[in-house]
């Protein structure tokens, strides 16, 4: 009898250590998200998903990848990585590329990047840019809002001198290397500012509509693993959620993540965050709800790029947005 109930104990504590196994196996299951820039508080949302488990409520284990990878969205495409975090621009550029990825929901309602100058230049709207100066890195999301901005003012694109600087917007502006730089709405200027240098900045949702950053990934992984796309998409949402209700809570999580801040960088990156969130909302997200977008600034967005040079044709936008994952 002893012998049947000691086997009977063996069976339950190997059935339930089994049981455990899955369930920790369920709740690590390893997602991997391209963010193509190094930690920074604008990736809030995805911080806070980590931080207060709202990916493991979903069984996911967020993994960020870091990596400048100018390929990531072909990776994606490809499934050799999962999800990224890419702009508007980038997934219209990808996809008149044939290159199938599909845009899951916004993170920035706005598309962030504007053309900023010091305020003793004079340089107040896109027409005043005529014979100036203005330094960018010359590709994708900055090139798109400075041609665009040009464009939609009325002006020629010969009108305006586009030179590349690279990442050295701030030290080229200071340095009055440029009259005006292209960056983005929620970053140089409020540094500049902090070093108390009064700027003018033309933003590129006066002049066209897309939104900006958000979550991608690719078709196949749409058809084929809806279920872990759902997950992903509302663990996002969570995340992005609770940032907005919580920034004081938000940015304490975000520091977890940028350890080297001195007290002045931090100071400047709390001012940062704000400014980001004022962009994960506009008119439309607060009719609609988070992560949603217009699909008609999607279609103008695309048409404007076409008439630019920047895509050889249009690709449906019903296989570009897919925003069915997100909460009613």
């Amino acid at each position: 009898m002893k012998k049947k109930q000691l086997i009977l104990l063996v069976v339950a504590v190997l059935l339930v250590g089994g049981l455990l196994f899955w369930a920790r196996s369920e709740r690590q299951y390893q997602v991997t998200l391209a963010m193509t820039y190094i930690p920074n508080v604008q990736f809030a949302p995805l911080y806070v998903a980590e931080e207060k488990g709202f990916f493991q409520e979903e069984g996911l284990e967020g993994v960020f990848d870091y990596r400048m990878d100018i390929d990531a969205l072909q990776l994606v495409a490809t499934g050799k990585m999962d999800y990224a975090i890419a702009g508007g621009d980038q997934v219209l550029v990808a996809r008149g590329q044939g290159i199938p990825v599909v845009y899951l929901m916004s993170l920035y309602a706005e598309f962030p990047p504007a053309i900023i100058a010091k305020a003793e230049s004079g340089i107040k709207t896109a027409t005043d840019l005529k014979g100036k100066t203005v330094g960018l890195p010359l590709y994708g999301t900055n090139l798109l809002a400075a041609q665009a901005i040009i464009k939609r003012a009325g002006l020629e694109e010969q009108d305006v001198n586009l030179i590349d600087i690279g990442y050295t917007q701030i030290p080229s502006l200071l340095e009055d290397k440029v009259d005006a730089m292209v960056g983005f709405a929620n970053n140089e200027p409020i540094k500049l500012k902090a070093m108390g240098v009064a700027v003018n900045q033309i933003n590129s949702w006066d002049y066209f509509s897309l939104v900006g950053h958000g979550l991608i990934t690719g078709a196949g992984k749409v058809k084929n693993a809806p279920a872990e796309v759902g997950k992903m998409v509302r663990a996002s949402y969570k995340g992005l959620q609770y940032a907005l209700a919580h920034p004081e809570e938000t940015f304490a999580i975000c520091l977890k993540y940028l350890p080297e801040l001195g007290e002045e960088q931090k100071k400047q990156e709390w001012e940062v965050l704000k400014a980001s969130m004022a962009l994960w909302e506009n008119d439309y997200t607060r009719a609609h709800g988070l992560g949603r977008s217009d699909l008609a600034s999607w279609e103008d967005a695309q048409q404007l790029m076409i008439d630019l040079g920047m895509i050889p044709q249009a690709t449906p936008v019903s296989e570009i947005v897919n925003l069915s994952f997100l909460p009613e």
